[in-house]
């Protein structure tokens, strides 16, 4: 059994009810066994995140690998999907499967494939996400007709998806999610409330918008330019929410005290999402994603 990441150290630090599903995907998915006793290429970045609403959903991790910069790292990370999905009891379709050993996955327009699970009891996730650097219309197209989902909506087009995720559950196809950056100049036009979000509005790279294909649901995704930005909104959030204080001050700081006596870097936030309906954003619940980072970032 390979070490548990400096990520799930951490997450059992602070916690001591870490469910044993997230344990045996985090050697899983870094091992590259089924068994979990292999050897082989590690993920080429992890992430942390966690959902704040009207509780704490805290057992997620994500692995990246990056095929762009490594094309053997494909049939790494497919294989590692396999192993996971049949360890843990996710029945996923077989023409989704035969589309990925048939390389749909496999082409130069794929920047990284994203391995993650959300281990909450009630509907555990197990997810299969792909980010992308070029045109996707022709992998987005062949992973919807291999799981049967419609057509994308006319004003989503394939081409123009930036992140693909699929979600699965131990029952179904829990979700097809498509991913698109928002073009600057059309952001306060399409989200009309943008400018209560001012701040964590402007101190952010770019926004993605998000459609789920089968649950209907809807967020915008905000990249923070530095971790100062989002621990800032942070801040201001746990100041007038109990359960936001409890994690940022609690967990997080229990985390982060765990990864700097072994020497790591501090997880820091770098990306939140909130829901969005009718057009305009909703305060919560809230999606928010860590990385590891120096301090000064």
């Amino acid at each position: 059994m390979p070490a548990r990441s400096p990520l799930l150290q951490a997450l059992m630090a602070a916690r001591a009810d870490v469910p044993e599903e997230l344990q045996r995907f985090d050697a899983l998915a870094r091992s590259g066994s089924g068994s979990g006793s292999g050897s082989g290429p590690w993920p080429s970045f992890e992430e942390y995140s966690a959902r704040i609403g009207g509780q704490l959903c805290p057992w997620r991790e994500t692995c990246y690998f990056d095929v762009a910069t490594d094309p053997a790292l494909v049939s790494v990370a497919n294989e590692r999907f396999e192993a996971l999905a049949s360890a843990l009891g996710f029945p996923i379709p077989a023409p989704f499967l035969d589309a990925l050993r048939r390389g749909a996955a496999a082409g130069p327009e794929v920047l990284q494939i994203v391995l993650g699970i959300d281990a909450a009891p009630e509907r555990a996730r197990l997810k299969y996400y792909l980010i992308f650097r070029d045109r996707s219309d022709v992998a987005v197209e062949r992973l919807r007709a291999a799981l049967d989902v419609p057509p994308l909506p006319s004003s989503l087009q394939p081409g123009s998806v930036y992140i693909l995720g699929i979600d699965f559950t131990r029952a179904q196809l829990s979700d097809f999610k498509v991913y698109v950056r928002l073009d600057p100049t059309r952001a306060p036009r399409v989200i009309r409330d943008l400018r209560r979000f001012e701040a964590l509005w402007r101190g952010s790279r770019y926004l993605v918008f998000q459609h789920c294909q089968l649950s209907g649901g809807r967020q915008v995704y905000f990249h923070a330019s530095s971790a100062t930005v989002l621990e800032t909104w942070l801040a201001a959030a746990a100041a007038r929410d109990e359960l936001a204080a409890e994690f940022v001050g609690g967990q997080i700081a229990a985390m982060n005290a765990c990864l700097a006596k072994q020497g790591h870097q501090l997880l820091r936030p770098w990306i939140a999402s909130l829901p969005y309906r009718d057009g305009a954003l909703q305060g919560g619940p809230s999606n928010l994603y860590f990385h590891f980072s120096d301090a000064g970032s």
